[in-house]
């Protein structure tokens, strides 16, 4: 065959009998590359991820600004707060691989001849993606977890125990992302499937990658959910008996009665004080839970349909006698693809992490650390006379 009806292009191995690609080339043709953005009403797919790479790089951008925040403001680098910023480092990583198909997504999805979808073997910048963004959704879930099991420990149990564990926080909190990249790129798994993005490929990703996921976010959830009940009866209890505690004189107070008003004090406090965190967990976590619910139930639809013979090749006829036109062929594959709004919400939805991180940790007390930070900067460089430490030089907190 010489030439292809639009959009079709030639099978560059077809003058010698054979095909470049067997799920995206028939009779000679082949549909291009990304073959999803074919099987949606024109522009949907190329305009939704579009907006969903401009959140995600939002998000970056955000979150970059917690991450140089907690990095060079002093209080910052110690237990527990430095917590957050190796969740803010990883959600940043997580973020930041928007930026690898700015400008041109296809560079990231398709491979050189323009047919054949990206993987890690004929795509570099695919497989640097790919590594980055599987090391990163480890990294943010692990050290979410240690993030959600330190504030149980504190909160639960008064315990200070990984105060002084760091070095096996990080071994788990940098090892385990490094492995699982190292495991995917092992098995040359990542592959380009879905949005704007190369991750690992629908005939690994549940064992290497949701899976072990799961290993860390359900026991995490748990977790969180116990903390979450005993602050909501601990505060409930206390309500009770401070009504109980004014009909009664303070010589009628025991020991224990002393030592339980003291619990409660200790749990309302530490709620004070890491409700952020709390907050900022349960965001991640049912990220993670419904991304992985998108993907197990829809996304492996689409990766199936390309081995459908009869769907395929009533497409192909549809869109032959349609003169090309997608949009009156889109009925045909309509029911055996993901939703076009379901899969808009499960990108968006992981696309806001760094955001939430943002809005979660960037209270008004971080302006006065920054504030503070500067004016001992100018006073250590004899600007002293200059720059007064006093209620002008501040915002109003």
């Amino acid at each position: 065959m010489s030439e292809c009806p639009s959009p079709f292009v030639i099978d560059p191995l077809a003058a010698h009998n054979s095909t470049l690609d067997t799920r995206f080339c028939r009779l000679g043709c082949c549909i291009p590359c990304p073959s999803q953005n074919f099987f949606y009403p024109e522009g949907y797919l190329e305009k939704g991820f579009f907006a969903t790479d401009i959140v995600r790089s939002v998000s970056a951008a955000c979150v970059l600004i917690i991450v140089v925040s907690y990095l060079v403001l002093p209080d910052k680098r110690r237990h527990p707060t430095v917590l957050v910023l190796f969740l803010g480092i990883s959600v940043f990583l997580f973020s930041m691989v928007a930026f690898f198909s700015v400008g041109n997504t296809k560079a990231l999805q398709c491979a050189s001849d323009g047919i054949r979808a990206a993987d890690q073997d004929n795509n570099k910048l695919c497989a640097a993606q790919g590594a980055i963004l599987v090391f990163a959704s480890f990294a943010s879930v692990v050290w979410c977890s240690i993030l959600i099991l330190n504030l149980h420990l504190h909160t639960v149990w008064n315990s200070t125990f990984l105060v002084n564990k760091y070095i096996l926080m990080n071994i788990i909190g940098w090892g385990v992302p490094s492995a699982m990249m190292g495991v995917a790129l092992g098995l040359h798994a990542v592959k380009f499937e879905f949005a704007n993005l190369c991750l690992v490929s629908i005939d690994y990703i549940f064992d290497i990658f949701f899976y072990p996921l799961a290993a860390f976010v359900c026991p995490a959830f748990l977790i969180h959910i116990l903390t979450f009940f005993y602050i909501g009866k601990i505060a409930i209890r206390e309500g009770v008996q401070s009504e109980m505690s004014q009909s009664l004189s303070r010589t009628s107070a025991t020991d224990e009665a002393t030592t339980r008003a003291r619990r409660h004090k200790h749990v309302i406090n530490a709620f004070k004080i890491q409700w952020r965190a709390l907050l900022l967990s349960l965001i991640l976590v049912v990220a993670v839970l419904f991304y992985w619910l998108f993907y197990f139930t829809q996304v492996r639809k689409m990766s199936s349909l390309v081995y459908d013979e009869s769907k395929i090749l009533d497409w192909i006829g549809c869109m032959l006698g349609a003169n090309g036109v997608q949009n009156d062929c889109v009925y045909v594959l309509s029911k055996s693809l993901p939703p076009f709004p379901l899969m808009i919400v499960a990108e968006t939805l992981v696309s806001t992490i760094g955001t939430a991180v943002f809005i979660t940790f960037a209270k008004r007390s971080l302006l006065r650390e920054w504030n503070d930070l500067i004016y001992d900067i100018r006073v250590s460089l004899g600007m002293r006379s200059h720059v007064e430490k006093n209620g002008e030089q501040f915002f109003a907190l």
